[in-house]
This record gives C-alpha cells, sequence and structure tokens, in this order.
C-alpha cells in the first residue's frame, strides 16, 4: 500500500490522520471538501484505500453515498469509514451504499490511526480480489505502456501497414484488440515478479471446496458468457429472434465471422439453431436422450451450459445440423446485392418471409466461443481452455 485518500471535513482529524500515515511512510491525498473528493476520483489518481468521513459536509449521509457510487465507476479498492456515527453507516444495506460491503468497513473515531492502519491493511489481507486486483492494477499499467513503446519501434516503417492490412477500413477493430492484447500478454507473463506475486496469492487459498450445484450453475454463467451491451452484432452472440410484436420465434447463435459482421457488403447473417435440452430430449427415444456433459464430445450439438435466461439459469445446446439464414430488410435491396450499413441490432431482419428482430441475450467469451467454432468446423476439441465440465 502506497497511496491513501482521505475524505473528511474536521480539519483536525485529516491532520491526525494525515500525519499519521505520513509517518508509516504512506503518501496521502487529502479532501475536505466535495468537489476536491469528486475531483480525487475523477482524475485518476491512484490510490489504495480510502478513508471516508460518513457525516462528510453534511448531517446526514448523502454526500457519502453518492462519493462511494462514483468511486464504484472508477476504482475497486478498500473504503473505510471512519465515523462518530457507526450504528447509521451499519444499518445501511450494500444497495444503500452502493459499493460492496465485503470491501467497505466501518470503525469508530476513538480508534487511533495506528489502529485504522492495520484494519485496512487486514481487510486487504483478508480479500482475495484485493490482492489480486493491487498485482494487476500495477503490471497492466507498467506492461501496457511497454506494448505502445513496442509498437512505437515499429512507426516509421511498418506499424501503418501491419494494421492497414489486418484491419481493412478500419471497421475490425475485434483483430485490432487482438495484437494489442497479444502483446501485453506477451509482456505481463515474462515478469517475473508478477508472476511470482500471483502464484503465492493463489497458493495461500484457503476456501474448502463443496459439491454447491446452484454455486457452481452461478460460477460456470460468469465464466462462460458475458452480457453484450453494443448495438453491434458479434460472432459468438447468443440471441433471441423474435417477430414484429416481440414474440419469441427461436433462440439462435451468431456463427458470421467477425471479419465479415464488420463490412457493409454483408447482407446475411449466419446463426445456428440453439434449443433447451429438456426440449431435444422430449422428442428422442430413452436410449438416444443426451446429456449436458455428453454434449461436449457430441457429433450434432454443442453443449452451452448455465444460460442466464428471463425464466433461471437454462442448459442450451447448438443443433449443428440447424443453420437460420436472416437477411437485412427491404431497406438494404437498395444496394442490392450489398447491403446498407453494417448489421446492428437496431436493425430489422427477414426470415422466411418475416420481419423479425435480433435481441442479444449474451456472448460467449474467449476462449470457449474458439472452443465452439473449433468444434463446428472440425468436430474436434480444442486444448489448452480452463476445464469446466467438472463443475456440471
Amino acid at each position: 500500500m502506497k497511496r491513501i485518500l482521505i475524505i473528511e471535513d474536521d480539519e483536525k482529524t485529516l491532520t491526525n490522520l494525515k500525519t499519521e500515515f505520513e509517518n508509516s511512510a504512506l503518501e496521502t491525498i487529502c479532501c475536505s471538501d466535495f468537489n476536491s473528493a469528486i475531483n480525487a476520483i475523477e482524475n485518476n489518481i491512484p490510490f489504495d484505500s480510502v478513508i471516508l468521513d460518513w457525516y462528510f459536509t453534511l448531517e446526514d449521509s448523502s454526500v457519502s453515498c453518492s462519493i462511494l457510487k462514483k468511486l464504484r465507476e472508477k476504482s475497486f479498492i478498500p473504503v473505510f469509514v471512519y465515523t462518530g456515527h457507526l450504528q447509521d453507516f451499519n444499518n445501511k444495506t450494500e444497495e444503500d451504499l452502493g459499493y460492496p460491503k465485503n470491501i467497505i468497513s466501518g470503525t469508530d473515531k476513538t480508534i487511533t490511526a495506528e489502529e485504522l492502519k492495520n484494519e485496512i491493511e487486514s481487510l486487504t489481507n483478508k480479500n482475495l480480489t484485493l490482492k489480486l486486483a493491487m498485482n494487476y492494477r500495477e503490471k497492466v499499467h507498467q506492461n501496457l505502456e511497454k506494448v505502445f513503446f513496442e509498437l512505437n519501434d515499429s512507426e516509421k516503417s511498418s506499424l501503418e501497414k501491419l494494421f492497414r492490412i489486418i484491419t481493412g477500413n478500419g471497421e475490425n477493430v475485434d483483430w485490432n484488440n487482438d495484437i494489442i492484447l497479444t502483446l501485453l500478454h506477451r509482456h505481463i507473463i515474462s515478469d517475473d515478479d508478477f508472476t511470482n506475486n500471483i502464484r503465492e496469492t493463489l497458493k495461500n487459498l484457503t476456501a474448502e471446496v463443496q459439491n454447491d450445484t446452484d454455486f457452481n450453475r452461478r460460477l460456470l454463467n460468469k465464466i462462460i458468457y458475458h452480457q453484450g451491451k453494443s448495438d453491434y452484432i458479434r460472432n459468438g452472440d447468443i440471441v433471441q429472434i423474435a417477430d414484429s410484436s416481440d414474440m419469441l420465434m427461436i433462440l439462435g447463435i451468431v456463427i458470421t465471422p467477425d471479419c465479415d459482421l464488420e463490412q457493409s457488403k454483408t447482407r446475411f447473417i449466419e446463426l445456428l439453431e440453439i434449443a433447451d435440452i429438456e426440449e431435444i430430449n422430449s422428442k428422442m427415444e430413452n436410449n438416444k436422450k443426451i446429456n449436458i456433459k455428453g454434449c461436449f464430445n457430441h457429433g450434432a450439438f454443442y453443449s452451452f451450459p448455465c444460460v442466464n435466461l428471463e425464466n433461471g439459469l437454462k442448459d442450451l445446446v447448438a443443433v449443428f445440423r440447424k443453420k437460420i439464414i436472416l437477411e437485412q430488410s427491404a431497406d438494404a435491396f437498395n444496394n442490392y446485392p450489398v447491403s446498407f450499413s453494417q448489421p446492428l441490432y437496431s436493425h430489422n431482419y427477414i426470415l422466411n418471409n418475416k420481419e423479425v428482430r435480433l435481441k442479444p441475450l449474451c456472448s460467449i467469451v474467449e476462449p470457449y466461443k474458439s472452443e465452439f467454432l473449433h468444434k463446428l468446423h472440425s468436430n474436434n476439441s480444442r486444448v489448452g481452455i480452463p476445464d469446466i465440465k467438472k463443475l456440471l
């Protein structure tokens, strides 16, 4: 821990905390009014923890809660409420606070600054996410800057040519990201200090492993999928196809390559149909019924366990032989045979002569998207991805 943000309107308390922490070789950023506190958070000055007066500038906690909500938008760091009104803080729910309960702690102002410093160190050492964040935050930033120096070395010779080739007309953002993130990954795994710190953290894990089916399913959902908010249609998006009255017609997964989807020439979107495994089994004879684990090695299906739908977590499978082709709506026909623009979720499409809309549910994250696409084209599984099947 190197730097602490102190948000306190009492000058005497602020001076005492500042003196104690600086005597311990810790730098402080001190804020005694609301604007300076918000500016410190907004300006991206790095700090490792926050000490917050619960009744900061007011006779209630509304200002403190607004500071917490702003902080959540910017930094994942522990917060220590230092207050003479501890009961009021303790009565707040996580929703009231707008901040995770497990990284915010309340302490009474009767404790010394030295004891407060020990509280900060204790919470940081107990919370695994905080320990990972401290390692990743520093090293990712350092090594990302190294990536830009590395790219700059090629600026005068081949960098512009390289990016022009792989991004086409500047549309292919995903391929551009692949270059930057691949270089960043190489730098990080070459950083022995980073590797040793992470290994030491992981070796000291103490939680008992229990077979909790509900926990496993929620964990799988977080690992395999992410909730996309972009209007851009992406390869690997799991979507609902609905008619003009918003009635669900079918579920599918987009399999058109991203490099095609990012070109305005793409008038068609290719998907595979996705179905509930229970629905498929209801149509099969007993000796042909499938289970979600078996679909990982099945020739006709691919498993998407624990997809978060409106009615809860469902086990779905992609059906390799049931392809869906969507065409941009009649607005595009003026430019036949090309489309009028890059396909977006806000556009309308045609399926079997009906106008339909796409609604994104979630997207598969790497490396599971690569695993699925590899299986789609080769019927073989890729190696080197985290094994999630044991959680099922």
